[in-house]
């Protein structure tokens, strides 16, 4: 019982001194050092998980084994060189030992084992008193004040537990008889190319999956704001046409579940207090817009509403001005809707700020009703706005004045604030209505880009295939796909992932080679017994065999021990949510498995350890019986 009671305080020793270290350190150490104590820990973790699967398939199928050994020469020697040929005193006979060497010790001790652990309980209490672990926690640091309590509790329960057992239980004279077993267990250089290829395969599965998570979530954020494919003028400043045509004729195409045409352009956006650039403004029909996926759950702020009613972003004070004052309302349109085209005065109209409404005498849109645009949450957060606030388009395609070329200026009042997931979106993207992108860039009813997207990404290639016949149709248009568009990105995660790949691989290559040494460990060490099987008729072909058996049972065991070990801590990441800090954009890491890549890494390790196998077996089967037996 003493072993134990040693090697917890050990451990509550380390973690003080891991802790007490870190005080004083600098935030970027204490985050890297806990992190590498993390996955110290994981580690250990795989290996002692690794090490009970290892045992549970041998004590599962250890009798099967045995009788598919005895069916053939090779798998009978193969079987029995792989495992342990020890006994083994029993789990229940080291406990009986146990309670009698705890029971026949001194009686000072015991009392002293039993006042050490009420002791460092009673200084545990002492320690969680809020004013001594403040004084602590100002002193040291607060993690280190916590894991002394943690280490000062476990430590006195156990040694409290051992010395009160050893005082109440009595004492026998003679010591128990020890039983020993035949081990069903693995020799040890086996056991360590067991555990080599399952932390292997663990890891390839684990980082791939989360490459394949995040390499699946970016290409869902970028299809939720790019189009699968993208219709443009050929020239910079051409427009579409026939938009309503081109539309129809696209939806047309197979598989295609969404085209709309719309406005594009560039522009800076400008607050009061900053100025951004090379915003990209998407002018779309409040309807169209509704309906497609680019924002649906993801406005975070405000909502399309203001797009379509622009009056609703100003305060009621402004719309319904005092008695006396000299703001006016502008009248109800004749059909009794608020503007020309029953939406509002500010949209059917379609004048921007500074622009006189000759429909409605005395009122004027300085008076600040503005259209509405929705801008992503990091460029909002760049200018400083929120819903309601006002901003300013500027574009240098403007008018010729006295003094030169003139840029344009427009004001709108942010109507919503989206957030996508992609950090470039979410800065650089701005939605308006399409009535005043057609205004804003002097298109008149024209529009200059059109997006289709379809039910399958997969199925890009076929629809490429047949865009060029509708095109056909409407000359001085091009056509461009997602990957196209997205072609560096696509290419970085792809190399990314097969470098990943590459260097992950190398860990169960590592693996293979602790097989080779082992096997050849093994080699060294049954001499006599391969001289002895040649001896007496073995074959060359008969060793190789028994020997690459080995080698099928080292990777067969580390791949059924990698492989739960890898799905179940990735499914314990979809399952916890793992949060990430807010710099990655993420909230929570993604994971996603792949079946056949799974299948094919297990495959890869077993034909890796059967590969191992080669050089030692053939060294195994060049001996030559009276070598091994004068040298064995």
């Amino acid at each position: 019982m003493s072993r134990p009671l040693a090697v917890l305080s050990a451990l509550a020793l380390i973690a003080l001194a891991f802790f007490g270290l870190l005080a004083d350190a600098a935030p970027e150490t204490v985050f890297y050092a806990q992190t590498a104590a993390g996955l110290f820990l994981v580690i250990v973790v795989v290996v002692l998980v690794a090490t009970l699967v290892t045992a549970l398939y041998m004590r599962v199928f250890g009798g099967f084994a045995d009788r598919v050994a005895r069916q053939r020469f090779p798998r009978f020697v193969g079987w029995k060189f792989l495992r342990s040929q020890r006994e083994s005193e029993t789990l229940a006979s080291r406990l009986s030992r146990s309670l009698h060497a705890l029971r026949t010790r001194a009686l000072p001790r015991k009392l002293a084992l039993t006042a050490l652990g009420l002791g460092l309980l009673l200084a545990t209490l002492v320690v969680s008193r809020p004013a001594t672990w403040n004084a602590l926690a100002d002193a040291v640091s607060p993690s280190f004040t916590t894991t002394l309590m943690l280490a000062m509790t476990a430590v006195g329960a156990a040694a409290t537990l051992i010395g009160i057992a050893g005082l109440v239980l009595p004492t026998r004279a003679r010591a128990p008889e020890p039983h020993y077993r035949q081990r069903s267990a693995v020799t040890l250089p086996t056991f360590i190319s067991i555990i080599g290829v399952a932390i292997g395969l663990w890891a390839l599965i684990v980082v791939l999956g989360v490459i394949h998570g995040l390499q699946s979530d970016l290409r869902d954020k970028i299809l939720r704001t790019n189009a699968h494919l993208v219709v443009e003028p050929a020239r910079p400043d051409g427009v579409l046409g026939d938009s309503a045509a081109l539309e129809t004729a696209v939806r047309a195409l197979p598989r295609v579940r969404e085209a709309d045409a719309y406005v594009r352009g560039e522009v800076m956006m400008s607050s009061p207090t900053a100025i951004a650039v090379n915003v990209v403004i998407k002018g779309m029909r409040v309807d169209a817009l509704a309906a497609s996926e680019q924002l649906r759950d993801r406005l975070i702020d405000g909502s399309l509403l203001g797009l379509d009613r622009p009056e609703t972003l100003v305060s009621e004070r402004t719309r319904y001005p005092l008695e006396g004052s000299k703001r006016k309302r502008p009248p109800p349109a004749p059909d009794g809707s608020d503007g020309a085209d029953g939406s509002s005065g500010a949209s059917g109209g379609g004048a921007f700020a500074g622009d006189a409404d000759e429909s409605f005498p005395g009122w004027s849109l300085a008076d600040p009703i503005h259209p509405g645009i929705l801008v992503g949450a990091e460029l909002a957060r760049q200018l400083g706005v929120e819903v309601g606030d006002e901003v300013q388009l500027i574009s240098p395609d403007g008018d010729v004045g006295p003094t030169g070329l003139r840029p344009k200026l427009a004001s709108f009042r942010v109507a919503g604030v989206f957030r996508t997931g992609m950090y470039e979106y979410d800065q650089k993207l701005a939605y308006t209505a399409l009535y005043a992108a057609q205004r804003f860039f002097d298109l008149g009813r024209e529009r200059n880009a059109l997006e289709a997207r379809i039910d399958d990404a997969d199925a890009i290639d076929d629809l490429m295939a047949a865009v060029p016949g509708v095109l056909a149709r409407f000359p001085g248009l091009e056509a461009s796909s997602l990957r196209e568009r997205n072609k560096n990105l696509f290419s970085a995660l792809a190399l990314e992932r097969i470098v990943m790949f590459v260097i992950l691989g190398f860990i169960v290559f590592v693996a293979s080679l602790l097989i080779v040494s082992s096997l050849v460990m093994l080699v060294v060490e049954k001499v006599r017994e391969i001289a002895v099987l040649k001896a007496l008729g073995a074959s060359d072909g008969a060793i190789v065999r028994s020997f690459v058996t080995i080698g099928t049972f080292i990777g067969l065991f580390g791949v059924l021990a990698g492989i739960p070990l890898g799905v179940g801590s990735c499914v314990y990441l979809i399952a916890a949510g793992f949060t990430l800090p807010r710099e990655f954009y993420l909230s929570e890491l993604p994971v996603k498995l792949d079946a056949f890549e799974i299948t094919v890494f297990g495959l890869a390790a077993l034909g890796m350890c059967l590969i191992a196998t080669i050089y030692p077996s053939r060294k195994a089967a060049q001996l030559k019986p009276a070598d091994g037996l004068r040298h064995g």
